[in-house]
């Protein structure tokens, strides 16, 4: 199972493509609502051939290595959902568990979405093709603040991953590929605080969105 991908919502759509692409990332594919109707304004188009037209974007992709990042237009900025690239044995156990937990489940042909009590979705891929044979950058790492309304050990029984950690205020949980942590928040918005890369160099920055990421090259 390998933690590919992020989704945000942001009222600023054309900063975050601009901070991404800065950062190496390429994109892949733009979908937009224009004139009440959904168009694609992928590359080789750019901002300038469609500033004058008013898009409202419902999802740009971009990529780097084995990272997918996803964003679209929103009022603010809001965490979305994270993405898992799962096998047919992986997916069926996910699926189950999902069932017993009563969690929400929407399948589709292309991926399927879980909704989570903590307001953030967690996808599922069975798409090889998805997710490029290039190594770097690939996630390790991810952590989410939120409330702990529920206990976030739930997300460890349904994805089948071991607990590592667990306290008030922390619970941390993964498998060989990738490390989930969640972090305890008062405030009621979930939030990607942070996403940390296997990368061909060190570095920490954050994006548009305050997301910070952090660059390992082990």
């Amino acid at each position: 199972m390998q933690l590919f991908h992020y989704h945000w919502w942001t009222d600023r759509p054309e900063e975050m493509e601009r901070f991404y692409r800065q950062s190496g990332f390429r994109t892949t594919l733009r979908v937009g609502r224009y004139n009440g109707e959904m168009h694609t304004f992928n590359p080789p188009l750019n901002w300038e051939d469609f500033r004058d037209k008013d898009i409202r974007f419902r999802i740009i992709e971009m990529v780097k290595g084995q990272t997918n990042l996803t964003f679209g237009h929103g009022k603010k900025d809001m965490f979305d959902h994270i993405g898992f690239l799962v096998t047919d044995t992986e997916y069926s156990g996910i699926i189950e568990r999902a069932g017993k937990l009563q969690w929400k489940v929407d399948e589709g042909e292309r991926r399927t979405f879980i909704s989570t009590p903590w307001k953030f979705r967690i996808e599922l891929q069975k798409r090889r093709e998805v997710v490029s044979e290039e190594k770097h950058p690939s996630i390790q790492a991810m952590e989410i603040h939120m409330n702990f309304r529920e206990d976030p050990a739930l997300v460890s029984r349904l994805l089948g991953f071991e607990l590592t950690e667990q306290t008030n205020g922390k619970v941390t949980m993964g498998n060989e590929e990738c490390t989930l942590i969640f972090c305890s928040s008062e405030k009621k918005e979930t939030r990607l605080h942070s996403v940390t890369f296997l990368a061909d160099h060190n570095f920490t920055m954050a994006d548009t969105v305050h997301t910070k990421l952090i660059g390992r090259t082990q």
